[in-house]
């Protein structure tokens, strides 16, 4: 898979920029690439996380019984596993997901919704260092 990622320079780019992000390693951004076409098969962050199924939503039956949010577990599995392994590592090594769950925490969170929106974030991350085409900077994102 290194190889097919390296023949093509746009692809062995996201790729570089992917892994710049503290948490986001080799797999993780071979998964990302291949499962999203490089970021085209997505218009908008909001449907990436949804395709991911890292996004909350809602759950109701009728007009009268409502359930809390939670997050859908109709997108790609493999996606969001991946997203959510990365998480594990970037919640003791990437400053801005590990002060988000940190702060997540704290406010009485359980760890797996700590966790999911950390997942969330970090997609959200990714995205944004792929589409402006840098590396991930943490002194930007927390300034």
């Amino acid at each position: 898979m290194t190889a097919a990622l390296s023949q093509d320079s746009a692809w062995a780019a996201a790729a570089t920029r992917l892994q710049s992000i503290k948490g986001v390693g080799w797999v993780t951004a071979a998964w990302t690439l291949v499962t999203t076409l490089n970021f085209t098969s997505c218009d908008t962050v909001d449907s990436l996380t949804a395709y991911a199924g890292l996004a909350p939503m809602p759950r109701q039956s009728g007009s009268s019984v409502w359930h809390r949010p939670s997050i859908g577990h109709t997108g790609n599995g493999r996606l969001r596993t991946a997203f959510y392994m990365a998480t594990l590592s970037a919640a003791q090594h990437n400053p801005v997901i590990k002060a988000f769950y940190t702060r997540l925490r704290e406010v009485g969170k359980p760890e797996k919704v700590a966790r999911c929106a950390a997942a969330r974030k970090l997609l959200h991350i990714a995205w944004a260092v792929v589409k402006k085409d840098q590396p991930f900077d943490p002194n930007y994102a927390l300034g």
